[in-house]
């Protein structure tokens, strides 16, 4: 059964509790690592989840974050959380005996109408929440920092290096469901 690190930049710490109940996963099949955009952690509590904080100026969309959370991965499959999304509630039923290096999924806006389905890892076909990958296919790629659609440009490079790329064609991910 797969082990997920679920990575969390966070600027909205307001958001953090419904996405604790969001997630559906057995206790020892994940980690939940949230990077707060700040100087230092707030005093907040939050079973099973690793917090830590990384400020940078040059960063956007929560990049720098991602970027601090995926040096602390070492193995295992890797899921970006955005802090304005739940986990969909069929993501872990879905996912959870896949053994690919690379899984994307469908996205829907939030009134259900198909955003993401062509399964492509490329720029403007993919989202930060619509893909899961193996944490060996991360190798140097990082998120660049100061472009919104880093998400497109990261994953494109990381698929290229798959093995057992896989689209399941399933909405398994509504964009910024908090909002």
């Amino acid at each position: 059964m797969m082990f997920l690190n679920i990575i969390t930049p966070c600027s909205r710490p307001e958001n953090l509790l419904t996405i604790a109940q969001s997630i559906n996963i057995p206790k020892e099949n994940y980690r939940w690592i949230i990077v707060f955009d700040l100087k230092q952690v707030p005093e907040i509590e939050i079973e099973n989840a690793e917090m830590y904080a990384s400020k940078n100026p040059e960063s956007v969309s929560g990049n720098a974050q991602r970027n601090y959370a995926i040096d602390l991965v070492k193995d295992d499959h890797v899921y970006f959380n955005d802090d304005d999304t739940i986990i969909h509630p069929h993501l872990w039923e879905n996912v959870k005996d896949l053994t690919n290096d690379f899984i994307v999924f469908n996205q829907d806006w939030n009134d259900n109408s198909p955003r993401l389905f062509s399964g492509k890892a490329r720029l403007n076909e993919i989202d930060s929440h619509n893909f899961i990958l193996h944490s060996s296919l991360i190798k140097e790629n990082r998120w660049v920092l100061n472009r919104r659609d880093a998400d497109g440009v990261f994953a494109y490079e990381c698929a290229r290096n798959s093995k057992s790329f896989i689209h399941v064609d399933k909405t398994l991910s509504i964009y910024n469901s908090l909002r």
